[in-house]
């Protein structure tokens, strides 16, 4: 299609291999945490007869989204049929055909990437989720995977996706990005100030006030605060935005610690254009 859409420059920084291995992971940690749930035992005398079945099916068929979205990873990256029907316990042709489908719907999504809905004004996404937002996929799934596993990596989902950076340069930062509405802005820093513990006293209300003064397509006139958390040291950054004049960028960065990651991803899906 050639009208733009919203996503077209973070998904053209990726493989379509690593698109593919993104919707993976999404579906690998849908499951993963469906599967936990079930484990708990603690409300079974609140659930209705049959419910626990009810859930092990839903479970099921979020396996076979899985496998379905394995097999085209698996394409993608080159895996003949006959590699794949190896493991599916099946012959190539039988595994082609059960496939195909799926395929084709991968495919097409390319070609037009979204769908409007019924009010011609709400975007449907065809590719997966974190194929059409891979950015926010990876710092998602990056999140989440870290607080399941003992993997000492602050990018284990998305590390081994991105475009490595130019040779002698720098690994890049994956700072926490993203946009709060204006008005929203004073109870996101100050939110920020007590999940890290911060003994700077800045004065937040003062910050989100004097941001009117930034311009994002400018970094020298962006504002920056340094946060003291208890983990380390972190920096935010704040400007505005330049064509919504009721919404303000702000960048975090230093958030290494797993849960304090997941609480900022979590103020910006609260405070964010989207609430």
């Amino acid at each position: 299609m050639t009208e733009s859409t919203p996503y077209d420059a973070e998904r053209s920084a990726f493989t379509r291999a690593a698109l593919a291995r993104l919707a993976l992971s999404d579906t690998g940690v849908d499951l993963a945490g469906a599967a936990s749930n079930l484990a708990i035992t603690r409300f079974d005398d609140q659930t209705g007869p049959g419910g626990r079945v009810s859930e092990a099916a839903g479970l099921r068929a979020v396996a076979d989204r899985l496998l379905t979205r394995a097999v085209v990873f698996e394409r993608e990256r080159g895996s003949s049929w006959e590699q794949i029907a190896h493991y599916l316990g099946t012959d190539p042709a039988d595994a082609r055909e059960r496939f195909t489908p799926a395929l084709d719907r991968w495919e097409r999504a390319f070609e037009e990437p979204y769908r409007l809905d019924g009010t011609g004004r709400k975007r449907v996404p065809q590719l997966p989720t974190a194929a059409y937002d891979p950015e926010t996929a990876c710092r998602r799934l990056d999140l989440s995977v870290r607080l399941r596993t003992f993997v000492r990596d602050e990018h284990p989902v998305s590390g081994a996706l991105r475009p490595g950076p130019p040779p002698g340069s720098e690994p890049p930062d994956h700072d926490l990005d993203g946009l709060v509405r204006r008005r929203s802005l004073a109870a996101f820093l100050h939110l920020l100030a007590e999940y890290a513990r911060d003994f700077t006293a800045t004065d937040w209300d003062a910050a989100a006030a004097h941001v009117r003064s930034t311009d994002e397509d400018d970094p020298g006139t962006w504002d920056t605060h340094p946060v003291r958390a208890a983990s380390g040291s972190l920096r935010v950054r704040l400007a505005n935005v330049t064509r919504d004049a009721d919404l303000v960028r702000v960048v975090v960065t230093g958030a290494t610690d797993a849960e304090l990651g997941l609480r900022i991803d979590t103020l910006f899906g609260a405070l964010g254009p989207c609430s």
